[in-house]
């Protein structure tokens, strides 16, 4: 009788060293089959970065991996299915201001929530650049800012529409009576550019790399540029804090997965990130190449990923709520 009372508990202690040793297994052959990561618009500087850097990739995590575009409404589509993937580090997505954080504040209505996201890392930032025609009489972003308020909607300023960085600042601007500028709208960012560049316009924001280009061509001035510390591209350009703006509205691209991702996964593929971001020649043609600046938190750890992302909603909210923008 006491021998067959032992049984029970010996049975189960062996399902459990049995179980335990089946997870062991199951997290050291991670991953077991390939990876796909969803990125926005082909040929955009996300997909480029991602098909660039993917060979390295894979070297490193020992699978191929599938990048897969997700387009339209705002970024959306991507958010939605990296949201709503199974958290078996299987489906990653990159990350924006317009997909991770601008979406979730401007939506009254959106399929996913800031929470609905595990940080991995924060691969670089998308700098950009106020320009203004050369018939503009100013020099400096202060100047530029003055005479827009002191003649309100005298000088036009060309946008690509509400959910952009530089329609934000125009509209924050005003409600804040720092500036009044007569927003004109047009279907696209190479549009606006071309707007200043003929004159049409009087100011834009575009990004750095075609910015600079137009302005050696001596096409356009550059006033400031957005970002977090100075640019190789723009040697000499003060960014908006130097020129007094405390209020910076960047891009920027991240590795996100589906909430829940094991610590694990986390931490392997932000291993294998800093690899390629501390791979020169990797970063400089793929990264670096699509107009991606370095600069805290970038290759930094998931928690400064995490705390930058915070931050974002915090800024995001406060400008959304000043401005009144609402995406649906």
């Amino acid at each position: 009788m006491k021998q067959k009372s032992r049984h029970p508990k010996a049975g189960a202690l062996a399902a459990l060293a049995l179980s335990l040793s089946i997870s062991q297994v199951l997290a050291q052959a991670y991953p077991a089959k390939p990876v796909r990561i969803y990125t926005s618009a082909p040929a955009g500087p996300y997909d480029i970065v991602l098909r660039g850097i993917s060979p390295s990739l894979q070297h490193g995590i020992g699978q191929p991996i599938v990048i897969e575009n997700k387009t339209g409404a705002n970024y959306v589509p991507l958010g939605e299915i990296c949201a709503r993937s199974a958290p078996d580090g299987y489906n990653l997505c990159t990350g924006d201001v317009y997909t991770s954080v601008l979406n979730v504040q401007a939506y009254s209505k959106l399929p996913y929530v800031a929470k609905d996201f595990t940080p991995i890392i924060h691969f670089g930032y998308l700098y950009s650049a106020l320009i203004v025609h050369p018939s503009v009489p100013a020099n400096t972003l202060s100047e530029l800012l003055a005479l827009a308020r002191a003649k309100p909607d005298a000088l036009n300023f060309g946008t690509p529409g509400p959910a952009t960085n530089s329609s934000m600042y125009v509209d924050y601007w005003k409600k804040t009576n720092v500036a009044s500028f007569q927003n004109i709208a047009y279907k696209s960012f190479v549009q606006s550019l071309n707007a200043v560049v003929s004159g049409e316009v009087h100011a834009a924001i575009f990004g750095l790399g075609q910015s600079m280009t137009q302005v050696r061509a001596g096409k356009v001035r550059a006033l400031a540029l957005i970002g977090e510390g100075p640019s190789k591209l723009a040697p000499g350009v003060p960014t908006f804090r130097e020129a007094g703006v405390d209020l910076t509205i960047l891009n920027w691209g991240g590795l996100l997965g589906p909430a829940g991702l094991p610590r694990d996964v986390v931490t392997r593929w932000n291993a294998e990130m800093k690899k390629v971001l501390a791979d020169t020649p990797v970063r400089e043609k793929f990264v670096e190449g699509q107009g991606f600046e370095q600069a805290p938190p970038s290759g930094g750890s998931p928690e400064e990923f995490g705390s930058f992302l915070q931050a974002e909603h915090t800024k995001l909210a406060r400008i959304v709520q000043v401005t009144g923008l609402r995406l649906d």
